[in-house]
C-alpha cells in the first residue's frame, strides 16, 4: 500500500539520519475564492528531510485523510491542479493550489518526521457582498431642527466552504485614509455555510463623505472586498457667534452644516421691534451701525427649519475718533455739519431711550385704563345694590317706641329708638349709631342687620 510505503520511508530516514528536522515556518489559515489560486507555506530546518502534505476534507471523519504529496510525488485528485515549490536554501516545501474548487476546503497538514502543523483552507463561493441603509438623499445627523438622528447600518455577507468561517473586517475610508473598525463593534454570525458581519454606526459629522469597505483578512494574495457608496450626513447645527465689527467690514455667516443640507441665508438689521433684511447672501458688507444677525433656513429631507447663527454689533467706521462729533460741534466746523451731527445724535438718543420708554409708558397707560374701567364697573354695581337696599327699607314696616325688628319684604328693617331707649352695648351692639337709623341708610347694611337680629332674639 502507498500509505505503508511512505511510513517506511519516513521511519528509515529518521533511523539512519538521526537528525531531528523541525518546522521553522508554519502554514496559516487561508481564504481563497473558487477558481482562484493560493498557497500554504511550510519550511523545515533540514531541507533534505522528507516532507508530506495531506488533507482532511470538510465533513469527513478525523481518520479520513487524503494524501496530497509524499515521497516527492502528488496524488490524485490533486496532481492536476496542485504543485510543490521547494527551496533548498530555507527548506521550503510550499503547497501551491490552482483553480481552487469548493471540495478543496478543509484542514491541511504539513509534516516530516516531527510534529505535524495544520492550517485551514476556507473557500469562498463568491466575493463578499456589502449591504447598507445608506440613502442617496443622505442620512440625518445632528441638527438644530428637532429631527431625530438616524444610524448607519452595514452588513457584509459571503457564502463559503470550510471548517471555520472567513474573517471579515470593516474599514472606513475618507479622503484616501482608511481606519479599521474594531472587531468588538462587529456582530458576525455564521450559519449553514454563510456568514454576515454587521456594523451599526452613529451619524457623526466626521462620517460625512466617507464610505465603508468590507474585506477578507487571511487571503494569501489580494484580499476580497466590497464597498458601500459614499455617506452624506445631513446636519445643520446652530453656531451662535457674537462678534464686533465696524461699518464697511465684511462678515460671513458661521453655521455648521453639511454641503448636502440645502440652506438659504439672510442678514437682518434690527433695533428693538424694527427689522430690515439687508442681504440674502452668506456675506454682508456692513453699511450701518447697530445689531445684525444672520439666519439660515435649512432643508433636511423635505423638513425646513430656521437656524440662528452669527450676531454682529457694528460701530462707526474705523479710524474715526469717538470724540470727533463733540469736538466738531464745540470748535465749529460749519453750521450745516454741526446741525447734521446734532440731529443724528438726537435721533440716536430717541431710538436708544425715548422710544423704548414711550413703549413702556403706553403699555402702563393701557393697563391703568383697564383697571379704571374695572373700578367704574364696580361702582355701578355698588350703586345699583344701594338703590335696591333703599327701596327695600322704604317698604319695611317701622313701628315706634318698641324694641326689636319686624320683617319687611325680603330683609329685616330696623325701627327708630328714642334717645332714652337705646339698646345697651352689652347685648352685642357696640356702635349705637348703627341703631339710630331712620331711613335704613346703613354703612354696612348686611352686617348691621345680622347684629340687630341677634339682639332681637335676646330681648
Amino acid at each position: 500500500m502507498i500509505f505503508d510505503r511512505r511510513c517506511v520511508v519516513l521511519l528509515l530516514w529518521a533511523v539512519f539520519n538521526g537528525v531531528d528536522s523541525s518546522i521553522i515556518r508554519r502554514p496559516e489559515d487561508t481564504e481563497v475564492r473558487v477558481g482562484d489560486s493560493t498557497y500554504l507555506n511550510c519550511s523545515f530546518s533540514d531541507a533534505t528531510a522528507p516532507k508530506s502534505w495531506y488533507h482532511y476534507p470538510v465533513g469527513k471523519g478525523a481518520n479520513e485523510r487524503r494524501y496530497v504529496y509524499a515521497d516527492d510525488q502528488l496524488f490524485s485528485p490533486y496532481d492536476d491542479r496542485f504543485r510543490i515549490d521547494t527551496t533548498s536554501s530555507d527548506g521550503a516545501s510550499n503547497l501551491v493550489m490552482n483553480r481552487v474548487e469548493s471540495p478543496d476546503a478543509g484542514r491541511y497538514v504539513c509534516q516530516n518526521n516531527g510534529e505535524p502543523e495544520t492550517a485551514e483552507l476556507i473557500v469562498l463561493e463568491s466575493t463578499p457582498r456589502c449591504m447598507s441603509n445608506i440613502d442617496s438623499n443622505g442620512i440625518v445627523g445632528s441638527n438644530s431642527c428637532g429631527r431625530e438622528k438616524e444610524t448607519i447600518q452595514l452588513s457584509c455577507v459571503v457564502s463559503y466552504s470550510g471548517n471555520i468561517p472567513p474573517k471579515l473586517q470593516w474599514t472606513r475610508v475618507k479622503n484616501g485614509k482608511a481606519s479599521a473598525i474594531d472587531d468588538s463593534l462587529l456582530s458576525c454570525l455564521p450559519s449553514d455555510g454563510r456568514i454576515a458581519c454587521n456594523y451599526t454606526a452613529e451619524t457623526d459629522i466626521e462620517l460625512d463623505g466617507s464610505h465603508f469597505v468590507c474585506q477578507t483578512s487571511r487571503a494569501a494574495n489580494t484580499q476580497y472586498r466590497c464597498s458601500t457608496e459614499s455617506v452624506r450626513i445631513l446636519y445643520s447645527i446652530e453656531n451662535k457667534t457674537r462678534i464686533a465689527k465696524s461699518v464697511g467690514d465684511e462678515v460671513t455667516c458661521s453655521i455648521a452644516n453639511s454641503s448636502s443640507s440645502d440652506c438659504s441665508y439672510s442678514w437682518i438689521w434690527f433695533d428693538g421691534d424694527l427689522e430690515e433684511t439687508v442681504s440674502k447672501n452668506t456675506t454682508l458688507v456692513i453699511d450701518r451701525e447697530g445689531l445684525h444677525r444672520c439666519e439660515a433656513r435649512c432643508s433636511i429631507k423635505e423638513f425646513v427649519c430656521r437656524v440662528s447663527t452669527t450676531l454682529v454689533k457694528a460701530s462707526s467706521a474705523p479710524g474715526v475718533p469717538t470724540t470727533y462729533t463733540t469736538r466738531c460741534i464745540i470748535i465749529g466746523c460749519g453750521v450745516g455739519a454741526s446741525l447734521i451731527l446734532l440731529f443724528g445724535l438726537i435721533a440716536w438718543l430717541y431710538r436708544k431711550f425715548y422710544r423704548k420708554d414711550t413703549v413702556k409708558i403706553n403699555t402702563l397707560r393701557a393697563e391703568l385704563t383697564a383697571k379704571n374701567n374695572e373700578v367704574d364697573d364696580l361702582k355701578v354695581v355698588i350703586k345699583s345694590r344701594d338703590m335696591e337696599m333703599e327701596d327695600l327699607c322704604n317698604k319695611a314696616t317701622r313701628p315706634t317706641a318698641s324694641r326689636g325688628l319686624l320683617v319687611g319684604t325680603d330683609i329685616e328693617a330696623m325701627e327708630t329708638y328714642s334717645d332714652d331707649d337705646q339698646p345697651s352695648t352689652s347685648n352685642g351692639c357696640d356702635d349705637q349709631k348703627e341703631w339710630t337709623c331712620k331711613k335704613c341708610t346703613f354703612r354696612n347694611t348686611g352686617q348691621r342687620c345680622q347684629v340687630c337680629e341677634q339682639h332681637r332674639e335676646s330681648q
